[in-house]
């Protein structure tokens, strides 16, 4: 049996959210997801935010936008990439694990410094974007 009526309440959720201006997919997606999992899409927003309104001139901001979509679309091609090439190692039975290091203090934070310097980066790198002509 369909729960039709599920649906039905889902797409007039949508609906809803769409007309009063919410992304219906973020919405649902942060619905969903685990926090723990959807942090990162939290925090690109919170980027795209920062670089799409940074300046007064409306094309300039576009540019930075669309860069940094570019440069988003890229890094989750090559995590893609690099899980198929993780899932390759599983399968040929090659276990590069550092337990010791893993569990360490140090590892947790060497995790929070690259992330906020992905982060630097990403908002570096879009705000040099220039105007198109």
């Amino acid at each position: 049996q369909t729960p039709w009526m599920l649906y039905f309440c889902g797409a007039a959720l949508a609906l809803v959210l769409t007309s009063i201006g919410v992304p219906a997919l973020a919405f649902a997606l942060g619905m969903f997801i685990p926090m723990e999992l959807n942090a990162p899409l939290v925090v690109g927003g919170l980027v795209a935010w920062f670089v799409s309104n940074h300046s007064k001139d409306e094309a300039l901001n576009k540019a930075r936008f669309d860069r940094g979509t570019l440069i988003a679309s890229g890094f989750i091609a090559g995590g893609a990439l690099m899980g198929v090439v993780s899932a390759l190692l599983k399968f040929a039975e090659v276990d590069w694990f550092l337990s010791g290091w893993a569990s360490s203090n140090a590892a947790e934070w060497t995790g929070l410094v690259m992330y906020l310097a992905l982060i630097g980066y990403f908002g570096w790198h879009t705000l040099r974007a220039k105007k198109e002509e």
